[in-house]
């Protein structure tokens, strides 16, 4: 398997956990947190050869592409019930 299919699915595996554990909202709100936490902790995990930090570093991108793709959550509709009411 290439880098690149390696990178995406890592990103892809964290994403989808990250999601799962702090839900679209969250995620939306600390979305650049994320993005520098992905990008610098990851290489460290691979640190031992130059293909494992390449892997590394494309899946901190495509892991902040995802995040950048997910759509923000729209706010609940709250109707007035006794507004209609004559």
């Amino acid at each position: 398997m290439s880098i690149l299919g390696i990178a995406f699915f890592a990103a892809i595996g964290y994403y989808i956990i990250v999601y799962k554990a702090i839900g679209r909202r969250r995620l939306v709100k600390t979305q650049t947190l994320w993005d520098i936490l992905f990008t610098l902790c990851l290489p460290l995990l691979f640190i031992g050869t130059f293909s494992g930090l390449a892997t590394a570093v494309i899946a901190g991108v495509l892991f902040s592409i995802f995040t950048a793709m997910t759509p923000t959550p729209e706010k609940p509709v709250v109707l007035d019930k006794y507004k209609n009411k004559k």
